[in-house]
């Protein structure tokens, strides 16, 4: 019997239509997504869980209904599994989503019922940043600490070289795909500006994963940053994305949309990147647009993983 294990841990997402308005609800609630007292916090966030619950209901109909989440993450959980044995490796995969079920509370003391006492968690986060890679250690450390479990964790990975040979590999994928002359859009989710003043560098994280991809392309070939997702009137990381694509859409040259923060389709990107950026430049007449695919299930981001785990998991141990 396994008695340590290497936890997965991703955002999440709703199983069913019924499911949305209380992930939302779940999501505003952290206050590491609204910085406001309890009492103000959570009344706020069932109110703008209840006026865009139908809004995002609808966006799931349209990619199937529920989140491909809880496949992708069990199928990588199963990848990297079968890459720890064949390593010889005695170390049991879990995976767990933050705001959605199963829940990190629950996956831990699943665990810990079956016997387990410490475990690595490697959060499924290209990038640092405090609204949702340090959310997701908050929580995991409230409840390690109440089930008297030791743990240590993998902060980010964006800038390894073996995660970077497989997002490499798509990006030129994608490249021949859109044909000659070819413009690439490395694309990221936003978060609040105001946390950016306050301290968090997850813009700087994403700059520098481009740059390494980008140097990578011909000299000839157009490139930029760009951030999604932005909810709400605060301001968020910029540029955003849809001024990108409008901007870029004056010229009729192919574009090549590279998500730098999603290990798995997602509403992200079956949604904003695949439907409403796609209408946006080909409504306004430019010739291509590809979009490059993100890991999911393939085996070598598996073993990518791995070897980012192994090299790093010492990183703030309790």
């Amino acid at each position: 019997m396994n008695t340590s294990a290497l936890l997965l841990i991703n955002m999440g997402g709703p199983a069913r239509r019924n499911d949305v308005e209380p992930y939302l609800r779940e999501i505003f609630s952290d206050p590491a997504i609204i910085d406001l007292p309890g009492i103000v916090r959570r009344p706020l966030a069932g109110m703008i869980a209840r006026r865009r619950a139908d809004e995002v209901a609808d966006r799931y109909e349209s990619i199937g209904g529920y989140s491909p989440l809880f496949h992708w993450t069990e199928s990588l959980r199963r990848g990297i599994q079968e890459c720890l044995e064949q390593q010889g490796d005695d170390v049991g995969v879990e995976w767990a989503f933050r705001y959605m079920s199963p829940t990190i509370d629950e996956t831990l003391v699943n665990m810990q019922d079956r016997g387990i006492r410490q475990f690595s968690v490697l959060p499924l986060f290209p990038h640092y940043t405090h609204t949702m890679t340090g959310s997701v250690m908050k929580e995991v450390g409230r409840v390690a600490t109440r089930l008297d479990l030791e743990y240590d964790y993998v902060e980010d990975w964006g800038l390894d070289d073996d995660v970077n040979v497989v997002w490499t590999s798509y990006l030129h994928d994608a490249l021949r795909q859109a044909g000659p002359n070819a413009r690439v859009i490395f694309v990221a989710h936003g978060i609040p500006q105001l946390y950016v003043k306050r301290g968090d560098d997850y813009p700087e994280r994403v700059v520098a994963s481009a740059k390494k991809l980008a140097a990578t392309l011909p000299a000839h070939v157009e490139w930029c940053v760009a951030y999604q997702s932005k909810v709400g009137p605060l301001e968020w990381t910029k540029p955003y994305m849809e001024d990108v694509l409008d901007k870029w859409s004056r010229v009729d040259a192919p574009i090549v949309m590279m998500p730098l923060s999603f290990v798995a389709d997602c509403l992200e990107t079956l949604y904003d990147l695949d439907d409403v950026a796609r209408k946006i430049v080909t409504s306004n007449g430019v010739r291509k647009y590809v979009r490059a695919r993100v890991f999911n299930d393939d085996p070598q981001f598996a073993r990518a993983l791995v070897t980012v785990w192994k090299e790093r998991h010492h990183v703030g141990c309790r």
